[in-house]
C-alpha cells in the first residue's frame, strides 16, 4: 500500500524531531553510489526544514568508508544513513557522539512501525532488566533448552531513533539483545517450522537442530533447511561464523511476523522479522558491535516465534509473549 509525499514527509519530520535534530546541527546524508533509496530528497529537505546544516556523501560501497569521509562523519550530530554501512568506522564515529540513524524499509512499513516514546521506554526497561541478569535461559516446545550466561558485554537496545550522543539505531523496530560471554553459552537450539533466517529473508520449513558446546555450533541436523544452512556457512571457511553472536527479543508491538511473505526479496530489510513483539531473536557470527573482538562476515540473524526466555529464572517472554508490564505498555502518543 503506497502512502503519498505528504505523509511521507509528516512521518520523516517525527522520526527527526524524535532524534533531536535542531537548529544548527550538522546532518550528513549517507548513501551508495548504486543506492536505490527513495528517501534521499525526503532526508535532506525535512532535515533542513529542521533548521540543521546538511551535507549528502555518497561511498563506493556499504563494506567501507573512505578515509577522506570520515572527519565529516566523526563532526556529524547526525548521520542519516541510507546503505546500512557496514563498515566499522562508522561505529567509531559514534565515540565523538555522533549518532546514526539507518532508513531503508519501503514507506508503508516507516508508516506502521513508526516508532514513539513508548517504544523507547519499553526498550530502555528491558535493557535494564537484561543488564542486570547473569544467566539466559531460552526454551521452547520445540526443544530449545540453552544457557548463556551474560555480563561480560553490555545490554543495548533499539527503538527507532536515534536521540542520545552516540546512539545507533534503525527506524523501525524496538528489540533489545546482548553478546552472551566469550566461549560460555551450551545446549540445544532447535529452529522450527516458522522461524526466519536472515540473511535468507525466508520461512524455515523444517526444523534445524544446532548442538552449541563452549559458544560454537558444533552440530546442525535436519532435512533441506538444515542442509542449506550448512552448505552457506561452510563456505566461509572460518570457525567464527559458527559462534554465537547477539541474543535478545523483541519489543515492536506493530512488527508482523507475517509481513515478509508480502515482499519479493531485496523488497524489505526485515525488521518486521527481527522487531515483532516477543520472538527471540537468536544470531551467529561476530560480536564487534558488543566491543568484542570476533569478526566475520557471516552474520546470521534468526528470529524464533514461541519461545519462553529467563533471565535469572524468571520470565521475560514466555512461549512468545512478553511479559513484562514496563515492555508491554500501551503506545503514548508523540507530542
Amino acid at each position: 500500500m503506497s502512502i503519498t509525499p505528504a505523509t511521507l514527509m509528516t512521518l520523516w519530520q517525527t522520526v527527526l524531531k524524535l532524534s533531536r535534530v535542531k537548529p544548527g546541527e550538522q546532518v550528513v546524508v549517507l548513501n551508495t553510489y548504486d543506492g536505490s533509496t527513495p528517501y534521499k530528497s525526503v532526508a535532506l529537505s525535512q532535515s533542513e526544514i529542521l533548521g540543521a546544516q546538511v551535507s549528502y556523501v555518497e561511498v563506493p560501497s556499504r563494506h567501507g568508508l573512505p578515509d577522506a569521509v570520515l572527519p565529516l562523519l566523526q563532526a556529524a550530530d547526525l548521520i542519516i544513513d541510507l546503505a546500512f554501512i557496514l563498515d566499522s568506522q562508522i561505529h567509531r564515529c559514534r565515540e565523538t557522539g555522533t549518532r546514526v540513524l539507518v532508513i531503508l524499509e519501503p514507506p508503508e512499513i516507516l508508516e506502521r512501525m513508526l516508532p514513539q516514546v513508548a517504544d523507547q521506554q519499553r526498550a530502555i526497561a528491558a535493557k535494564h532488566q537484561l543488564a542486570q541478569a547473569q544467566v539466559m535461559h531460552v526454551t521452547s516446545a520445540a526443544g530449545t533448552d540453552f544457557y548463556a550466561p551474560l555480563g561480560e558485554f553490555p545490554a543495548m537496545c533499539q527503538y527507532g531513533f536515534a536521540d542520545e550522543p552516540g546512539h545507533w539505531d534503525q527506524w523501525p523496530g524496538a528489540f533489545v539483545f546482548t553478546f552472551p560471554n566469550e566461549g560460555s553459552v551450551n545446549g540445544t537450539v532447535v529452529l522450527d517450522r516458522g522461524d526466519i533466517i536472515f540473511p535468507f529473508f525466508s520461512y524455515i520449513q523444517s526444523p534445524i537442530t544446532l548442538q552449541v558446546e563452549n559458544g560454537f555450533i558444533r552440530e546442525i541436523t535436519g532435512a533441506f533447511d538444515a542442509d542449506y544452512m550448512k552448505a552457506f556457512m561452510a563456505q566461509y571457511q572460518d570457525n567464527n561464523v559458527y559462534a554465537i553472536s547477539h541474543i535478545g527479543w523483541g519489543l515492536s508491538h506493530n512488527g508482523q511476523w507475517e509481513a515478509l511473505g508480502l515482499y519479493g526479496k531485496g523488497e524489505t530489510e526485515g525488521q518486521d522479522g527481527r522487531a515483532f513483539a516477543g520472538n527471540f531473536l537468536f544470531s551467529t557470527g561476530p560480536n564487534t558491535v558488543g566491543g568484542g573482538q570476533r569478526s566475520t562476515p557471516c552474520h546470521l540473524d534468526v528470529p524464533m516465534r514461541h519461545c519462553s526466555v529467563y533471565l535469572d529464572d524468571q520470565p521475560v517472554v514466555l512461549n512468545g509473549e512478553v511479559m513484562s508490564d514496563q515492555q508491554t505498555s500501551p503506545p503514548l502518543a508523540i507530542v
